[in-house]
């Protein structure tokens, strides 16, 4: 693969991982308004992530197939497997929170708490990785990590403001 196609691919992936954060972001900011317990919480984060997944590999594969006029080879299976990585990534904080709400470690809403606030420092940090990977100054790449940061706080008020 040539340099341009794997920075490309990079990009992809970058992007896999803001979309997949927003929309566990944004699921749980609904679900905490309606769930009651942390196995149908855990159940409803399994199932958005699952969804996510699925729609992420069947539009690669018929992206490929309109584009590209064949079926996803070994090699774009295996990427289309790694590019998935930073949506289950995002959900393991979230469900090892669910787990301990499941036992009675923690309350559930301190379970949404945690979640939500790992999603927002999770879109921070992409941010500010973003910005230094791109040759940003400290400075740049730290208005970046900001302006992740709060375009996830607004979609989290946004989604709480609408239920």
């Amino acid at each position: 693969m040539d340099e341009e196609l794997v920075e490309q691919h990079d990009e992809e992936r970058f992007s896999h991982a803001l979309y997949g954060l927003i929309i566990i972001t944004a699921t749980l900011a609904a679900e905490r308004l309606h769930v009651e317990n942390a196995t149908d919480a855990l159940a409803l984060l399994a199932g958005t992530t699952l969804v996510l997944l699925l729609v992420h590999t069947y539009t690669a594969v018929m992206a490929v197939r309109a584009v590209e006029g064949h079926a996803l080879g070994a090699a774009g299976r295996r990427m289309v497997a790694a590019d998935n990585i930073p949506v289950v990534a995002a959900v393991a904080v979230p469900a090892v929170a669910f787990v301990f709400a499941g036992a009675g470690t923690i309350e559930l809403g301190t379970a949404y708490r945690i979640s939500i606030g790992f999603a927002l420092v999770a879109l921070a940090g992409l941010g500010l990785y973003e910005g230094r990977k791109s040759g940003m100054s400290w400075p740049k790449s730290s208005l970046s990590s900001v302006t992740a940061g709060a375009i996830g706080l607004l979609m989290v008020f946004v989604e709480a403001t609408f239920e």
